[in-house]
């Protein structure tokens, strides 16, 4: 078995093992509440995996006690954004759910823990 990674990123973990590629948010600390570079990130590493002609399905999870608790509140709560950025990452958020819903390889969400909000979005897509 072939253990590959093609990746490096910042919000997440990324690895292949044989046809099946993982895709783990990492962000424990904060229960993988997510940000908009974990959306960026996310639908990188969705496209690589869909691209990889070794990769026959993609398991995403969470790293530690939660899947995802959805948005990071504490960044919203700061008040530092403006009504585009605040857009943009709902745009991300739209744009990985349909992703995952659109995506040629089957996907696998193998929730663990907490899954609210964006994580809640992201299970069922």
């Amino acid at each position: 078995m072939t253990r590959t990674l093609p990746a490096m990123y910042e919000t997440l973990l990324y690895a292949r093992t044989g046809a099946v590629t993982e895709i783990r948010l990492n962000r424990p600390h904060r229960l993988n509440a997510v940000i908009d570079e974990l959306y960026e990130e996310l639908n990188d590493a969705l496209t690589t995996a869909e691209e990889d002609p070794e990769t026959r399905v993609i398991v995403l999870t969470g790293e530690g006690r939660a899947f995802c608790v959805g948005a990071d509140l504490k960044a919203h709560a700061a008040g530092t954004r403006t009504a585009y950025q605040r857009r943009q990452y709902l745009n991300g958020e739209q744009r990985v759910c349909k992703r995952l819903m659109t995506l040629s390889k089957p996907v696998i969400a193998a929730v663990n823990g907490y899954a609210l909000g964006a994580g809640a979005e992201m299970a069922v897509a």
